[in-house]
């Protein structure tokens, strides 16, 4: 009777046994199922788009097509945007170099041309969109940055930089020649404009050059300050302003002959400016200064400031307010009413 009925204790000897085999063939199915999966064919994840974030990128130019805005900057970054507010999106630049461009322009109707580092200039056709590259300088030992480009004056665009550099096109952009004169000299060309009868290239150590022959010669004006000079604007009346280093403006309404100081609220050095449609002028610099100046550039007074970031361009807007741009990207100002004159 003993022998065929199995004793309990053999019962729980063979739930053991099976209790205790079963994890480890769990075990191995899973590591099995999981180096089948790792090795089998599958598409790749998805990766979310590269986002462009316009209030953390070094912006040191601006312009405007209707309602397309440009803005370009570091490492051969160009941004666009319909509406102030964004979404700004990333435009193509072929080939990419990663030069940081110093200034954008609008040369015709959805014609635009960047400038920047390397004698590095790209050209759009298609309203910022696109990029090619039509001039680049290899030679790390013969390249510097350009500053600026200003044009078309009757049918010639120029782009100025370190040390002189001048150069022009006469085909919007497509092609340019360097231009040599000994006005030039080895001084740092900062700004341009076409006060009609005339040229004015500005730069540093308060270097003022006319020229009366569109661009082909070259003159030194008596200079009426030792500081350099970072921009030059048309007036509404057809008056010439140059502004630069520690707050300093003079205005000009006889062709450069004599140079008349406006007043500025703080000495920062200003590095952008414009003129908005009811004239006002708008100037920008270091510690994220804004002046506004509603009498043609004999007064100025602060319509912003207060960070230490630097502002390099400025643009209005339709709306009345100014879109601005420098080292923490680009930001939209409202200057209060009343504000541009002391």
């Amino acid at each position: 009777m003993d022998q065929s009925v199995p004793s309990l204790a053999s019962a729980r000897q063979g739930e053991v046994s099976t209790s205790r085999g079963w994890p480890a063939a769990v075990f191995t199915g899973i590591v099995l199922g999981a180096a089948l999966f790792a090795f089998s064919p599958r598409p790749a994840p998805p990766f979310p788009a590269t986002q462009v974030f316009p209030d953390r990128l070094l912006v040191n130019g601006l312009a405007a097509n209707g309602k397309r805005l440009l803005a370009a900057g570091e490492q051969g970054h160009i941004l666009l945007a319909d509406d102030s507010h964004g979404p700004w999106r990333e435009a193509t630049v072929e080939p990419q170099r990663d030069a940081t461009f110093n200034q954008v322009v609008y040369v015709g109707d959805g014609v635009a041309l960047a400038v920047g580092h390397d004698d590095w200039i790209v050209r759009s056709e298609d309203n910022g969109q696109t990029w090619h590259e039509v001039n680049y300088n290899a030679d790390a030992d013969q390249a510097g940055p350009l500053f600026g480009v200003a044009g078309p004056y009757n049918g010639r665009i120029y782009a100025f930089g370190a040390f002189g550099t001048l150069l022009l096109s006469t085909d919007l952009g497509k092609t340019w020649q360097a231009q040599k004169s000994e006005s030039l000299g080895d001084k740092h060309l900062y700004g341009m404009l076409d006060g009609g009868s005339a040229l004015l290239l500005v730069g540093e150590q308060g270097l003022m050059l006319k020229s009366a022959d569109g661009g082909n010669t070259w003159e030194k004006l008596k200079p009426v300050y030792n500081g350099s000079f970072f921009g030059a604007l048309t007036l509404s009346d057809g008056g010439w302003l140059v502004y630069g280093m520690r707050g300093h403006v003079f205005v000009s309404r006889d062709g450069g002959q004599t140079w008349n100081e406006g007043v500025t609220p703080a000495p920062v050095s200003l590095f952008g400016g414009t003129v908005e449609s009811d004239g006002t002028i708008a100037l920008v610099g270091a510690q994220r200064t804004v002046m506004l100046s509603s009498d043609g550039g004999a007064h100025f007074s602060i319509a912003a400031q207060g960070e230490r970031q630097t502002l390099a361009a400025v643009l209005p807007l339709a709306d009345g307010q100014l879109l601005v741009a420098g080292e923490s990207g680009l930001a939209l100002e409202r200057p209060a009413a009343g504000g541009a004159h002391p």
